[in-house]
């Protein structure tokens, strides 16, 4: 009544996919001396002294980063001293952010310290679909434009690897 037919397979588990996939922690005992980048989730309740770049940051009250932070989301409770990129930002009651910060979407509880700009990521172009094209003359030849008469050849290098040149006439 209550076996099991051994001849059928039981259904494989699913993993459960909430937020970041994996999880970093770094303690309130831990001190990190440099850059860390993952595409998971980072809780932070040590010290980081270095830039932070991951997915999802979760900072608590003890936890304290010297560097700057881009990440997709972040929920800062502890003390920053560096500028904060975030596509989402919660800054929690606790939070001292000692730098500039860029969001989309922005949300401050009462008793939050921020000495810095805030500006959304639009208004700076660092949600661009594009990326900002600039010219800088890499090149220019005084005895061309003397062969040339009144024009000159130019060379500019363009981002993204381009190059272009231009012939004034």
């Amino acid at each position: 009544m209550f076996s099991r037919d051994r001849s059928t397979p039981s259904p494989a588990a699913k993993p459960v996919k909430v937020g970041a996939p994996g999880l970093s922690f770094i303690g309130p005992e831990v001190v990190v001396s440099g850059d860390i980048a993952t595409d998971s989730q980072l809780h932070v309740d040590g010290r980081i002294d270095g830039d932070v770049k991951c997915a999802q940051l979760i900072q608590g009250i003890q936890g304290i980063i010297a560097g700057n932070i881009e990440a997709d989301e972040a929920r800062l409770g502890g003390t920053v001293e560096g500028t904060v990129n975030a596509r989402t930002l919660f800054v929690e009651a606790s939070a001292r952010i000692m730098g500039d910060v860029a969001y989309e979407t922005l949300s401050i509880d009462a008793g939050a310290q921020i000495e810095g700009r805030l500006a959304r990521r639009a208004a700076l172009g660092l949600d661009a679909a594009e990326p900002t094209l600039i010219a800088t003359p890499v090149s220019f030849s005084p005895a061309r434009a003397a062969e040339g008469g009144a024009g000159a050849d130019t060379m500019f290098a363009l981002g993204g690897g381009q190059s272009a040149a231009r012939t004034d006439t």
